[in-house]
């Protein structure tokens, strides 16, 4: 499910990849993280968990969830890690997802959103 989630992430508008801290996959909007796909260990490429940005209630209510966790080094920043990909559906998934990407291209300024969207 994982995969099918990342194929999402490379379709939203003005998405970037990009490989951080060895090989953890990351999306990107103008230079900004919005999702991070880590693998198991920096020999494998097989994901084990997905983090990514959501709104302060929304992080209380999954991190109440069996199979996510704050996000290490990102939680202060309203970051979840999904350990289980079972634990959410794939639409779930991409709904949590796509509000990421919503909420670091509301933080971008004007120019750089209406670039973006002159892209699309």
């Amino acid at each position: 499910m994982f995969s099918q989630l990342e194929t999402f992430c490379s379709k939203l508008p003005a998405s970037q990849f990009d490989l951080k801290w060895g090989n953890d996959r990351t999306y990107c909007i103008a230079d900004k993280m919005f999702v991070v796909f880590c693998p198991g260990n920096k020999d494998s490429d097989d994901v084990q968990s997905v983090c990514f940005k959501v709104s302060p209630a929304d992080f209380l209510a999954l991190t109440d969830l069996e199979g996510v966790v704050p996000a290490p080094y990102l939680a202060r920043y309203h970051w979840v890690s999904v350990v289980d990909e079972e634990v959410l559906s794939q639409q779930e998934l991409e709904l949590l997802v796509k509000g990421s990407y919503d909420t670091v291209f509301s933080k971008l300024t004007k120019q750089k959103q209406q670039a973006i969207l002159n892209q699309s």
